[in-house]
This record gives structure tokens, C-alpha cells and sequence, in this order.
């Protein structure tokens, strides 16, 4: 389904996204230098036959056992995961965009794909080879209609024989409060398959619109000597990500640090996969950003840990909610931190899992968001204005607001707005003590190498210790989306207003807007200027063959790079400016387009037309 039924109600949604912005940055990185996997690589099962959790990092899956990029390898979409990180399949491909624009809301087609590569598979069907994998629906993402569906085929050896269908389920949503997954098991008898050459394969049926009809795919599994009742491991693991380790914010200004913005105690999620209790140990380490260790090794010991069905999560707090035995020292530049965790037991089906790690930033800006949107919010009233609440200790300058805009139905540059910080009047929104004297439009991030777009102020605001507000008030009735993450919820930090009053969003998740402080030095060629102040002159516009881009009062040495998107908001061209400001233009159709032009000082958008 393209957009749930209140996207088109008066004031605030949330709105599904029409792109994967994590695959659309990491395919534009790879560039031509894309991944690619053998098909005469065959795989052998070993001792542990063929397996794959997923826990590594993404966002591709790993080319030593799968032959297409299709579905995104991540550890945020899924619910309460077999282990952490799942295989999502939804309706964009491997570059992050949709299949197919045009598809209409509701309407299905075959979208991702997820091939082995060739496994000899040459045994007897008494040597009792089963096949095996979890699956979730919708978790946190967009449930899949009755007309989706979740695919499982087999294919003998040789290009020309068939894909057969062993398996396929119909498109559901999730309850309310339900992570439940379903285990899947499925025999391999048929002597068609029993040969050197066997693969199989996942598909989905979905919109092909964008990321929309999720499933969650998990624990994979297929090798000799099983029966239908091996349906457990002895594989302790954890579930999510590690968490920040300061207080509110996933990220803050190095120069607002200090010692009580550390957490006291820190947190995870481990699951016992297993049918019998399990002894394991929990230790911590803390590294610094030359991957120097700075705390001594935490250790929780060694504790029985009980099966998660039926017990659920450990819940022995040495082990998920240990102190924190090491305080980041007064901080005099930008610093990053790594905490890994790891869990042990032994035996242990797959130690991958064990693993996790968090970078802890102190840059120059608030966040509470992990910097990766699961959907977005947006408004549908003219003069709709959405806000985001922020305390600091420190009194410093706010430079610059960062915003994480995804594009749906329309494209939103078309559109206009004007940021506004507010102090705070009770708990909500008072005074607008800045608004943008110009107006702003939505640029798309996620296609240059920050998904943030930066909006300077016009004027540098000095702000107080204490609580304030950052946001937009937009000059349209059409949604411009900013990004949600659904993993850290500070719903209770944002507010709306559409008729004169202020109300909290009913959405859970964090709104990805993100204020900047520092001083000007901080900001090299900035002046206190935002980009959308210098005057940029295209011309001639209508053009032909090529475009010149002219910043006016300022050297043309400021251009960085181009982007021209066409009116369904998909990039055509993209380049960076060298010795020269024109852009060859003759390969476009003719029609309306945008031109987002990156500066030094920030994103300036033009509509341009191409005439033949």
C-alpha cells in the first residue's frame, strides 16, 4: 500500500517512504564499482551447512552466499529480530528507488530478490535435509497487503531449469503490540534438487512504488541430519543496536559536554535461541576514536541465561544494564567513542551475533534520532508548522539547522518554507524568537553523501542555557516529510500546530531535525550567510544543451556539485563542478526540472526547463 488513509486528512501523518535513503547513499558510494557474486562459486554445506543472520553490516547482503543485492540488510526495521539484523524485502531495488514510479497504490508485482549462490546438494533424500527461516511481516515498516506476498522457491542445476514455488504466504499486519515471528520448515526430498547445482531463492510481490509492504526475513538455514522438530540452537545473541552512552541525546556539542551528561548505566538485549538454560559471560569495552581502549574491561560475570521462549530477554541487570565504569574527560575538540559489547557461551551456534557496537559522536550539533528513517512525518495544512523540543546547558550560538526531508507522492522541492526556533512558553512553543527571511525549499539528501540537509541561518541566534524549539513553518498544503526513526521514541518532544494551538505528535519515533551550534570559525566560508541568500543565476533557462550557473558576490569557486532530479523527484544527472560552471544538458528530455546546486555555504534549488 502506497500511503495510509490518513496521509490525506487534514494535519499531521505519518507517512511511508517512497525511497531506502541508506541504499540510495551506499549504491551512489560503490558507484561502478558495484558488488557482484560468482555464480560458479559453489557452496558447500560443512559442518554448519548454509546459514546467514544477518547481524553483519549492511546494507547488501554478503556475496559469499548470495548472488543479487536486492533486499536491505539492516538492524532497524524488525521487531524483537531471531537475532540482531534481518533481511527486509519491500518495493525499491538495490539503488534504493522504486521499481516502477508509476504503480499504483494497491496494485502488486515481483520486486526483491534474495538468490543463493549454487550448493552441491548431491546427497539422498534420507540424509534428512531441511530448509529453514524465520519470517515477520510489517515490524516496524509498512504492513503487506492480502495482494503481497512472501515467496520461497527451489531450482535443480542448469540455467534452463524452472523455479518452483515451495512456499508463499499472503500479506498481513502486525497487532499492535505483536513481534511475533514464524518458523518456517521445509523438507528437501525431491531428487531434482538432490544434485551439485541446487539454489534457492526469496521473492516478494509489493508495491513497487516505494519502500512500502515489508517483510522481515531472519535466520536462514539449510543443511543435512535435521527433522522437523530441530527448530532450536544453542546460539545466545543480541537483538538491537547498543545505545548512546549520554543522557537524552544519541549525539551533543563537544563544547556543551560534560561529566553529568553521562549515563550511569548502560542497556542491551540478549536472547537465549535455545531450549535449555545457558551459562554465558557479558564483558564491555570503551575505545577511543585511535581505537585506543580508555576504560578498564567490564565484566558482568558468568550467569545461567534462560531460554526466550518462554522466559523472554535476560533480564539480570549486570548483564542488560551494567554501570558505566568510564567518563569521557573533558572534551577540547570534535571526538568519537566506540563501545562493544560482547556476549559468550559455549557451545555457540554462530559467534557473529555476539557482537555490537556503538560510536558515541561529539560533533557540533543535538540528536536524538540513530540517523536512519524508518518512515516520516509530515504536514497537509498551509501555514502548518511542526516543532522539535531541545535543552542545553551551555549558551552558544545556533548556526545552522539540519533536517532529513524524504520524498513521497509529489516532489516536495517544488515547495516552500521558513525555519523558526521558539522559546518555550509552559511545555509547548511560545515566542518565535527566529524565522528564516527567506524562503526554503526541501532538498533531498539521501542523494549526496549527507542525508541531512544543512540550512544556515540568516544571522547567527545566541541562545541561553535552557529549553527551546526548532522547526519550520511551511507555505503549502502539501507534505513535506521529514524523516522519523522508529527505534528511539521522543514523541513526547515534538508538537504541531495547524489551527493556532499547539498538541504533541501522536506518532512514536524521533523527528530527524537537528540543531548546530559553534562559533563562526567553525564554519569556514559561511558568513553568517545562508545559501539561499547568495543569488544563483542559471541561464539560459529554457535551455537546450547546456546550463551556465552563476553565483552572484561571491568567486564561482564556492559551487561544489550539481543535481538534476525530473518532476517524479528521481535523480537524472548529478556531477561536481571542476574548472567550469556549465552542465551539459543535451541528453535531457525536453520538460520541468530541478536543479540543486551543493556550495560551500549550503543547497540552493532552481526549476529549470529543457526545451528541444
Amino acid at each position: 500500500m502506497l500511503f495510509p488513509f490518513s496521509l490525506f486528512s487534514q494535519g499531521i501523518s505519518e507517512n511511508t517512504l517512497t525511497v531506502n535513503p541508506v541504499l540510495v547513499k551506499e549504491h551512489a558510494r560503490l558507484s561502478t564499482q558495484f558488488r557482484t557474486a560468482s555464480l560458479f562459486d559453489t557452496l558447500i554445506l560443512g559442518a554448519k551447512g548454509i546459514f546467514d543472520d544477518f547481524s553483519y553490516d549492511g546494507p547488501y547482503p554478503d556475496t559469499a552466499l548470495w548472488i543479487d543485492n536486492n533486499v536491505f540488510v539492516n538492524n532497524g526495521y524488525a521487531k524483537a529480530p531471531i537475532t540482531i539484523g534481518v533481511a527486509t524485502f519491500d518495493g525499491v531495488d538495490s539503488s534504493g528507488f522504486p521499481y516502477n514510479f508509476a504503480m499504483a497504490s494497491g496494485a502488486t508485482g515481483i520486486a526483491d530478490y534474495l538468490t543463493s549462490k549454487p550448493i552441491n546438494l548431491n546427497y539422498a533424500a534420507s540424509d534428512s535435509i531441511y530448509f529453514s527461516f524465520y519470517y515477520q511481516p510489517q515490524g516496524l515498516g509498512n504492513a503487506p497487503e492480502q495482494a503481497d506476498s512472501l515467496v520461497v522457491e527451489f531450482k535443480g542445476p542448469g540455467t534452463l531449469a524452472s523455479w518452483d514455488r515451495v512456499w508463499a504466504h499472503k500479506g498481513t499486519n502486525l497487532a499492535l503490540n505483536d513481534s511475533s515471528w514464524t518458523l518456517v520448515m521445509i523438507p528437501v526430498k525431491d531428487t531434482t534438487y538432490l544434485k551439485n547445482g541446487f539454489q534457492f531463492r526469496f521473492k516478494n510481490y509489493a508495491t513497487l512504488s516505494g519502500s512500502l509492504d515489508h517483510w522481515h526475513v531472519d535466520y536462514v538455514y539449510l543443511n543435512r541430519v535435521r527433522n522437523i522438530n530441530d527448530t532450536t540452537f544453542e546460539d545466545i545473541s543480541f537483538v538491537y543496536n547498543n545505545t548512546s552512552l549520554i543522557n537524552d541525546y544519541t549525539a551533543i556539542p563537544w563544547r556543551h559536554y560534560s561529566a553529568a551528561n553521562m549515563k550511569s548505566a548502560y542497556s542491551t538485549s540478549i536472547r537465549n535461541n535455545h531450549t535449555a538454560t545457558k551459562n554465558g559471560s557479558f564483558v564491555y569495552s570503551i575505545y577511543d576514536e585511535n581505537n585506543v581502549q580508555v576504560n578498564t574491561t567490564y565484566s558482568g560475570g558468568n550467569i545461567n541465561i534462560d531460554p526466550y521462549d518462554p522466559n523472554g530477554y535476560l533480564s539480570y541487570t549486570p548483564f542488560t544494564n551494567p554501570p558505566l565504569n568510564y567518563t569521557i574527560p573533558a572534551l577540547t575538540d570534535s571526538s568519537k567513542y566506540t563501545i562493544e559489547c560482547v556476549v559468550n557461551s559455549t557451545p555457540d551456534f554462530y559467534r557473529e551475533n555476539d557482537t555490537i557496537r556503538y560510536v558515541q559522536e561529539f560533533s557540533n550539533y543535538y540528536a536524538y534520532d540513530d540517523g536512519t528513517a524508518e518512515s516520516a512525518i509530515g504536514l497537509s495544512t498551509l501555514y502548518a508548522q511542526l516543532a522539535q523540543k531541545y535543552t542545553t546547558t551551555t549558551p552558544d550560538t545556533l548556526r545552522c539547522i539540519d533536517i532529513y526531508f524524504n520524498p513521497i507522492l509529489t516532489n516536495a522541492e517544488l515547495y516552500t518554507f521558513r525555519l523558526k526556533v521558539w522559546a518555550m512558553a509552559g511545555s509547548v512553543p511560545g515566542v518565535a524568537v527566529y524565522t528564516t527571511d527567506t524562503v526554503l525549499s526541501p532538498a533531498y539528501g539521501q542523494l549526496m553523501p549527507n542525508q541531512f540537509i544543512r540550512y544556515y541561518l540568516h544571522e547567527p541566534l545566541y541562545l541561553n542555557a535552557g529549553t527551546f524549539f526548532i522547526g519550520f513553518i511551511q507555505n503549502t498544503n502539501q507534505f513535506l516529510n521529514v524523516g522519523l526513526d522508529k527505534n528511539i521514541n521522543t514523541s513526547d518532544k515534538v508538537y504541531y500546530n495547524i489551527a493556532g494551538s499547539w498538541a504533541l505528535s501522536p506518532y512514536p519515533g524521533s523527528v530527524m531535525m537537528r540543531p548546530v551550534f559553534g562559533p563562526a570559525t567553525d564554519f569556514t566560508g559561511v558568513a553568517d550567510k545562508d545559501a539561499s541568500e547568495q543569488e544563483l543565476t542559471v541561464y539560459p533557462n529554457p535551455a537546450r544543451d547546456q546550463l551556465n550557473v552563476v553565483l552572484k558576490n561571491v568567486n564561482n569557486t564556492q559551487l561544489r556539485s550539481y543535481r538534476i532530479l525530473d518532476i517524479s523527484g528521481r535523480e537524472v544527472m548529478q556531477n561536481v563542478f571542476m574548472d567550469h560552471n556549465s552542465i551539459d544538458v543535451a541528453s535531457l528530455k525536453a520538460g520541468i526540472y530541478f536543479l540543486s546546486v551543493t556550495t560551500t555555504n549550503g543547497v540552493i534549488n532552481k526549476k529549470i526547463v529543457i526545451s528541444k
